[in-house]
């Protein structure tokens, strides 16, 4: 069911190609002036989080934590992610994991899995041109069968 604001659309397909082609130039336009503000905000925020603590109390608060010596705007925000994280936030304690380092471990395990199904994916497609594709069952449970004993190894 067709909204009342969509009434006015003109789908592509019954635009002549000249316009078409106008439509995509006006939308990359618009697409790299958004890209640019972006760019620019993401400059302004790293120049900030890079820029030294101003303010005594968050001063303060770094030397209470002990890290006076890195006094960054950068380090006043890992301030609250550590106190969430250390009373159970699990959205803290992910991103935690993730500033550390440690969910590359999972991307390794992602990719050896990838592996995996590779080999198994290959290993089927032998079997079945030893065997024939009639008999795909008997395939998949001699592929089971070398993966146990695989395992066991």
């Amino acid at each position: 069911m067709a909204r009342k604001q969509d009434e006015n659309l003109i789908p592509n397909s019954a635009r002549t190609p000249n316009e078409r082609r106008a439509n995509a130039t006006k939308a990359g336009i618009a697409s790299g002036k958004a890209r640019r503000q972006r760019k620019t905000v993401a400059e302004y925020l790293k120049k900030w989080a890079d820029s030294e603590v101003i303010e005594e109390k968050n001063i303060n608060a770094l030397q209470a934590l002990g890290l006076s010596e890195e006094a960054t705007n950068r380090t006043l925000l890992v301030i609250p992610l550590i106190k969430k994280a250390s009373s159970g936030d699990m959205k803290a304690m992910q991103m935690v994991i993730e500033l550390l380092g440690e969910d590359k471990k999972k991307d390794l395990e992602i990719k050896k899995l990838t592996q995996e199904i590779e080999l198994l994916k290959a290993e089927t497609q032998k079997l079945r041109m030893q065997v024939g594709d009639d008999r795909e069952v008997e395939d998949l449970t001699a592929l089971g069968d070398m993966l146990k004993n695989e395992e066991e190894e």
